[in-house]
């Protein structure tokens, strides 16, 4: 008891060092504790980019498609017949859902050419499900019937097209004959999500299954729901439903989606990415209580020659560093969730520091990002802290309290 007082009272001694000292282990906490919200709210919003503009919560799709579904292809489709015999409005958390026909094609203007994504919808299911109403920078949405289109701001800067100009769309349909769609361009959006600025084109849906020769078919339904937590057990109350409508259709949730998957790979490098953080910083406080450790030396030495045994010694400078670690963790983790709570309520505009446009580097960032919390974060870093201190000072301790103490005393 009296060397856990007395290691205290050293660090109360040593103000300016147990601060210094303090001070390095709160950055590395705070840092970590920064990156980590960070990297978890903009992992956040990737899913968010996702569910929103391209997979909804839920997809209902033949199995045979789902398989080669990154192909496009136009068979498997399901006929909206059989669809419309599913009450998708009594699954739990029901919010809407959209029809659509996916497709290759070419988009033409009447110079150059790029290869596009085509999405043959209906408007109103469209907007139901995929927030699009506040995204349009330019022009409105088409009405179904009408030879028009609605594609991202910067696919239309590409191919320099404006509201009113005319597009050719090539495509070949079911029976892998060649044909266009002639249309205007109505509308332009710019969202979160780069695959929606760069290469989708929205389609009227009749318009589409008629160039397509598809009939009154879709490549799947896409439904939104209130949380993206429902899904599994909206997933199973809809599966129950279409298996007395057809046994070939499935029930897809957002996380089964390969671009999520690419999402998890993301966030497990970023984990990666703070282990290193993490380790440069354990070398910095070990480094920094070695050096702390040398100052030391004759103040060591003198507790030997007054007849403290090298086992107290080690003890009373594990203590004190142990001390420090906790001092310097616990101010670091208030300045990190300082930190993260003015993250999560106000975010940082990102986009405003660097002064581009994110999205034309696949990064879903418009406007600002927000953090998220994370209480694993604090325990994992703050236990990280004590616990790097703690052991890096048992070593020069021992190192120390080894010596003869008139070497001790006369060290420099």
């Amino acid at each position: 008891m009296f060397l856990t007082k007395l290691a205290f009272k050293n660090l109360a001694r040593h103000r300016t060092r147990t601060l210094a000292v303090g001070l390095i282990i709160a950055f590395a906490v705070f840092f970590y504790i920064m990156y980590d919200s960070l990297m978890a709210g903009m992992n956040e919003m990737s899913y968010e980019a996702i569910i929103d503009y391209e997979t909804g919560h839920l997809q209902i799709a033949a199995s045979a498609y789902w398989e080669e579904e990154e192909k496009l292809p136009l068979d498997h489709l399901i006929p909206l017949d059989l669809l419309r015999m599913t009450s998708l409005a009594e699954v739990q958390g029901y919010q809407g859902s959209s029809a659509e026909l996916s497709f290759q094609a070419r988009l033409n203007n009447g110079i150059n050419e790029l290869p596009v994504v085509g999405r043959g919808v209906v408007p109103e299911e469209l907007m139901s499900v995929f927030p699009l109403s506040d995204k349009f920078v330019e022009g409105k949405m088409f009405a179904l019937g009408e030879h028009k289109v609605v594609m991202g701001k910067r696919l239309a800067d590409l191919l320099d097209l404006d509201i009113g100009d005319f597009v050719t769309l090539l495509v070949r349909d079911k029976h892998s004959t060649f044909n266009t769609i002639e249309a205007e361009v109505s509308g332009l959006v710019h969202t979160i999500n780069p695959n929606v600025n760069n290469f989708v084109v929205y389609v009227p849906l009749d318009i589409a299954q008629e160039a397509l020769a598809v009939g009154d078919a879709v490549s799947k339904v896409v439904v939104r729901l209130e949380r993206k937590e429902q899904a599994p057990l909206a997933s199973a109350q809809l599966e129950d439903k279409l298996r007395a409508v057809a046994a070939d259709l499935a029930v897809y949730k957002w996380d089964d989606v390969d671009a999520i998957s690419f999402s998890r790979y993301a966030a497990a490098e970023n984990r990666i990415i703070l282990g290193i953080i993490l380790l440069i910083a354990g070398i910095a406080i070990i480094n920094t209580v070695i050096l702390a450790a040398l100052e030391r030396m004759r103040e060591i030495g003198t507790m030997k020659a007054m007849g403290l045994e090298v086992r107290e010694i080690v003890y009373l400078f594990v203590m004190e560093s142990t001390g420090i670690g906790l001092l310097g963790g616990l101010i670091g983790v208030v300045l990190g969730a300082l930190e993260v709570w003015y993250m999560v309520r106000h975010g940082i505009d990102f986009a405003a520091l660097v002064q581009l446009d994110m999205t034309s580097f696949g990064v879903p960032v418009v406007g600002r990002i927000y953090g998220k919390w994370n209480p694993n974060a604090f325990i994992t870093v703050f236990a990280f802290a004590v616990a790097v201190s703690f052991l890096s000072s048992i070593l020069p301790g021992y190192w120390a309290a080894a010596k003869d103490p008139i070497q001790a005393i006369q060290h420099r």
